[in-house]
């Protein structure tokens, strides 16, 4: 019976995403934008600044990342059907990713894989 339901909803509650209400840009749109565009000017030159001698860094910092091991490998999509990965796992805990990269050049200076920020 719940099947014939969902499907005549068609509503499936087993897909969902992820979405960014960003608050910043809601409440004081002027300044959100000037610093918008203070970032992508600096990013426009950082070419020119590279030729003189200067150095624009970008730092990026993914903290917290789940290293986790799936018990059964996924098994891949097929026609009339969507990939299906197991939903229980091995936890082998956490690491921050810590990126230093050269805007002009895209290089990465100083790359950081640990257990912590620190």
């Amino acid at each position: 019976m719940s099947t014939v339901f969902w499907g005549q909803a068609d509503v499936q509650p087993h897909r969902s995403r992820y979405w960014l209400n960003a608050k910043t840009k809601d409440s004081e749109p002027e300044v959100f934008a000037a610093q918008v565009e203070t970032v992508c000017t600096l990013y426009a030159y950082a070419p020119v600044l590279h030729q003189l001698g200067g150095h624009v860094v970008s730092c990026d910092e993914l903290t917290a990342i789940q290293a986790l091991e799936r018990i059964a490998p996924t098994q891949p999509m097929q026609p009339g059907q969507v990939e299906r990965r197991e939903f229980e796992y091995i936890r082998h805990g956490t690491v921050s990713l810590i990126a230093n990269f050269e805007v002009a050049t895209g290089r990465v200076i100083a790359a950081s894989l640990g257990p912590t920020r620190n």
